[in-house]
């Protein structure tokens, strides 16, 4: 409980701008925290996007084995993966 004021504590400093207020201590113990919070962010993130790309090809909206075929076969007269509108 004393490191979450200490976390609180930093954020109030860096929001006022009162840099000399901040320890070495208190500072390094804010980014342990902000690293741990950062590092959870990113693996929502991937789960999330990893996610859309199953449910899109399950639904059938996207084939991505077209896509990991276009290295394989890229060719000037091959056909073209999807047809979009230019704007």
């Amino acid at each position: 409980m004393e490191d979450l004021e200490i976390v609180f504590g930093v954020i109030k400093d860096i929001i006022t701008l009162n840099f000399d207020a901040i320890t070495k201590q208190e500072w390094e113990l804010f980014q342990g925290y902000g690293f741990f919070a950062f590092v959870v962010f990113l693996v929502v993130v991937l789960y999330a996007y990893w996610y859309h790309l199953y449910r899109a090809e399950k639904k059938g909206e996207r084939n991505y084995e077209k896509y990991a075929n276009l290295a394989l076969k890229d060719d000037i007269d091959d056909s073209i993966l999807e047809n979009k509108r230019s704007i």
